[in-house]
């Protein structure tokens, strides 16, 4: 093993940035010694070890045992270093990714060629290649003792406060503050969310059939059950202009949560259409609840003027498997293209959708 005068161990550009409780550490190295060595690169660059260096400095130490480490293993040494050690925060988390991406894509893809797989002059499979890169994602986030899918959201927030420092800037400081990674990517997706609503287009137009799905408001439900997408309070959703859009003639399908159904019937009257019956969408699976647990969803029929509907063999519900952010499923949409007439118009849209005219804060814009 050997000694190396402090003065010329060299720390650059490194990962950490809080190093933690250097003093407790200084006296367990006063008591025991320094048990583990520092390690640098041949050239003095510190490796792993920046918190046992400021100890050792505090100690008044000239020299400390060191272990010289090929500078091919520098990234990969420093996090196995530490991940035993002081936890890193999400954002070192997401600078140690960055450094270790590239080197870990480019063994896979040694890996692919040394066994078949997308060498030069093959055609890619980008089913295999996602599959890849969700491997190199996975081996990376394991270091840190996370999810793939954890170090991808933190990647998520990272990114967004490095293109909107002032915005987003601090929901990185939030992260890192409380290591709730999930509620501060949630909070994000909201942001960014409502980000996208105030940038929609005004809608122009009349239409017979209106699909509404309101983003109702969670204020009074804990954090973790609250959607990551932006919502508008029921005065802001009273304050939409669903009157200017619809026909004299003209159906309405409005979406409502078992807990929203009151301000659903305020808001239909509001818009100056007759409640007519409800539909109901029987979901596969269990939700959330305060008192039953959720299965079902409920949308409110009514009627502008007299239009009557197309076709007389609709049932008042259908089944279908839960989707994704809030997005509706396209058999509710194929019982609304039989039962009513078009245009049609989807608002607060998740997906752009053939024959529809898409608006809301899921799609940027009108389409």
């Amino acid at each position: 093993m050997a000694r190396l005068p402090l003065a010329k161990i060299r720390v650059r550009n490194r990962y950490r940035k809080n190093l933690g409780d250097i003093e407790s550490l200084a006296v367990s190295i006063k008591e025991l010694g320094l048990l583990h060595p520092i390690v640098v690169r041949p050239d003095g660059r510190l490796i792993a070890g920046e918190r046992r260096l400021e100890a050792c400095k505090r100690l008044g130490w000239k020299f400390a045992p060191v272990t010289y480490v090929d500078v091919k293993k520098v990234v990969l040494g420093e996090y196995a270093e530490n991940a035993f050690r002081k936890n890193f925060l999400p954002s070192e988390v997401n600078a140690i990714r960055k450094a270790l991406e590239p080197i870990e894509k480019a063994a896979a893809k040694e890996h692919q060629r040394a066994h078949g797989g997308t060498a030069p002059g093959r055609k890619k499979h980008f089913g295999k290649v996602a599959q890849s890169d969700g491997r190199v994602r996975d081996k990376i986030a394991s270091f840190a003792g996370i999810s793939g899918r954890t170090l991808t959201k933190i990647q998520a927030i990272i990114e967004a406060a490095e293109r909107k420092p002032r915005k987003y800037g601090p929901l990185v400081a939030e992260m890192d503050r409380n290591g709730r990674i999930d509620s501060v990517f949630r909070k994000l997706r909201r942001m960014q969310d409502e980000e996208k609503r105030l940038a929609v287009k005004p809608l122009s137009g009349k239409f017979r059939t209106l699909c509404i799905d309101p983003p109702w408001s969670y204020s009074s439900v804990p954090e973790r059950a609250r959607p990551s997408y932006a919502t508008m309070s029921q005065k802001e959703l009273l304050a939409l202009s669903v009157g200017a859009w619809a026909d004299e003639e003209a159906h309405l399908y409005l979406w409502a949560t078992n807990a929203d159904l009151p301000n659903a019937f305020a808001l239909m009257e509001a818009w100056r259409f007759k409640y007519i019956t409800t539909l109901t969408w029987v979901k596969q699976s269990f939700g959330l609840g305060t008192y039953f647990r959720t299965t079902t969803e409920h949308v409110l029929f009514g009627v502008r003027g007299h239009l009557p509907t197309r076709v007389r063999n609709n049932g008042t519900y259908f089944t279908a498997p839960k989707t994704f952010h809030s997005e509706k499923p396209d058999a509710f949409y194929r019982m609304v293209e039989l039962a009513s007439y078009p245009p049609f118009l989807d608002v607060f849209a998740r997906k752009i959708r053939p024959g529809w005219t898409v608006w809301g804060n899921g799609i940027s814009e009108a389409a």
